[in-house]
């Protein structure tokens, strides 16, 4: 049956206050396509049916959607109505959207069957028209909110816009896992690093919304002085190792008569500092022993 021809007031008279408050909201955002924000529970598959541009006969197709249930009410939303300018190739981020906050606007309700469809896109779009007269500013610093994150990609939101960050865009330290440090449903401080309006293409980084910690190296870490660290990843020969502060990493190399096999990712070591590279930003050291 047609939204329009429900009898709401006898569907909604036994319904709670907060059953009847959810519906009001999920109501609202159909009828005026205002924005409802929710928090992202987990991921289903869903058949719908619909007919192709052009066609006459009706197609089902599963698609994989994004749940929320803010109270009671299970809404649903299509991969193809998560984002605007990241492609269905990306599907497999929807994953990794549990527990983010995002916007959405209902487009669908079966209130008998107790459930609504609704796009994220669209709330997108409605908040890119707001800001439109308010033009991001290149080089400022804004605060994000984190709806994705992978092993090595997460994805945030501003204004709007999507944007997917490698590993080297969040952190200014090797991350075996952007997983260990980011969830879905923070915010981060982040700099514009450009906008093209036109194209709807925005850059940022939160990696230099932060000092970079090669910063005053020289008194926190004089030559010459050792250091406690952890190893968190060999490459070519180098052992990678983070000072306790969990910002400073040292590029080692092991003293006489040690050997790789005795040392692993997450041991605790002794850290000599050799020198410095100020151009590349870097710290050499070299692992004394490892600390048991």
């Amino acid at each position: 049956m047609d939204f329009e021809g429900l009898n709401l007031v006898e569907l909604d008279k036994n319904l709670s206050i907060e059953e009847k408050e959810e519906w009001q909201a999920i109501y609202a955002s159909y009828r005026g396509q205002s924005i409802i924000t929710g928090e992202v529970v987990g991921v289903d598959l869903h058949e719908f049916k619909y007919i192709p541009k052009g066609e006459k006969k009706t197609v089902v197709k599963t698609v994989r959607c994004l749940i929320i249930i803010n109270y009671r009410v299970k809404v649903i939303i299509p991969q193809t109505e998560v984002f605007i300018d990241i492609g269905e190739e990306y599907s497999h981020i929807l994953r990794s959207m549990c527990g983010a906050k995002i916007d959405y606007v209902i487009t669908h309700i079966d209130r008998e069957a107790g459930f609504a469809v609704a796009s994220r896109k669209m709330a997108l779009e409605n908040i890119r028209k707001v800001y439109s007269k308010r033009p991001i500013k290149e080089e400022g610093t804004v605060t994000v909110d984190v709806i994705a994150v992978g092993k090595n990609v997460c994805t945030v939101t501003y204004r709007g816009y999507d944007v997917m960050l490698p590993q080297r865009d969040v952190s200014y330290s090797i991350v075996r896992d952007l997983r260990e440090s980011l969830q879905p449903g923070d915010k981060r401080k982040a700099v514009v690093k450009s906008f093209d309006k036109d194209n709807g293409i925005l850059q940022l980084s939160i990696k230099e919304a932060t000092p970079h910690p090669f910063e005053g190296i020289e008194m926190r870490h004089p030559i010459g002085s050792t250091r406690i660290a952890s190893i968190v990843g060999k490459y070519g020969g180098g052992i990678f190792c983070r000072m306790s502060d969990n910002i400073t990493d040292v590029l080692c190399s092991y003293v006489y008569m040690q050997q790789d096999k005795d040392f692993k990712v997450g041991d605790k070591v002794e850290v000599l500092i050799k020198r410095y590279n100020n151009e590349k930003k870097l710290i050499y050291g070299k692992i004394i022993r490892k600390l048991h």
